[in-house]
């Protein structure tokens, strides 16, 4: 097999060739992707990057960790185990691949069909939330616990969403002030929230019209 060569190698000085280069293999960015809202472990990844072997996650994490966007770590106790998280430079990529994903959407040949992980769905969920018009309007405070029912065990994951005058914020963890909890598969959750379908029937408890104020802002921003 010919030993690729990098664009630097190959004379080319242009960053931005540098860091498409970086991300550029496939399965990179997906693995990226999850861990911009927390550090994963291994089998975590496995479960949710729906068609990766283990041998390329494993060659995917190497060569992450050796060009310094990934680190092993280790969780805090309850949680006990090892898993992987961005650098402070890995996580500076998310600004610039969210204006990727925007950009991405005006693809010819990208389709909306098939699933969303849970952090995939939270990552959508700020990429659109962009520009919606929102500054007057009630701030809301929703606990969002989201599972990809796609996975032979799917695994919850808990979000504190806060959406107010400066804009939406998502972390993971729980809301302490959350009005309303919504408890969905991540795919049906996008798809209510990007395509109008509805939202499955008992999946939100507490103040239903914090959910539907939600919803309704991104179905504002589609018409």
């Amino acid at each position: 097999m010919p030993i690729r060569k990098s664009y630097a190698e190959h004379g080319d000085a242009c960053a931005t060739a540098h860091g498409i280069e970086l991300i550029g293999d496939v399965w990179t960015y997906p693995v990226v992707r999850e861990m911009f809202l927390g550090p994963k472990r291994f089998s975590e990844l496995a479960s949710l990057l729906h068609g990766i072997t283990p041998a390329v996650l494993t060659a995917r994490l190497r060569e992450l960790e050796a060009k310094g966007i990934v680190v092993p770590t280790a969780f805090a106790p309850p949680a006990l185990g090892k898993g992987y998280e961005l650098t402070p430079w890995g996580h500076e990529l998310e600004g610039p691949l969210e204006a990727v994903a925007q950009w991405a959407h005006g693809s010819p040949s990208w389709t909306p069909e098939g699933g969303l992980t849970p952090d995939a769905a939270v990552l959508a969920m700020k990429t659109m939330s962009r520009g919606i018009e929102h500054r007057g309007s009630n701030p809301l405070a929703v606990q969002l616990l989201l599972a990809d029912g796609r996975c032979a065990a799917p695994v919850t994951y808990g979000y504190a969403l806060t959406w107010d005058e400066q804009g939406l914020a998502v972390t993971r963890g729980d809301h302490p002030n959350a009005a309303a909890t919504l408890r969905v598969d991540s795919t049906a959750w996008a798809q209510t929230l990007f395509a109008g379908a509805a939202l499955p029937e008992g999946a939100a408890t507490g103040a239903r019209e914090v959910i539907d104020a939600l919803i309704a802002r991104y179905s504002a921003a589609r018409s």
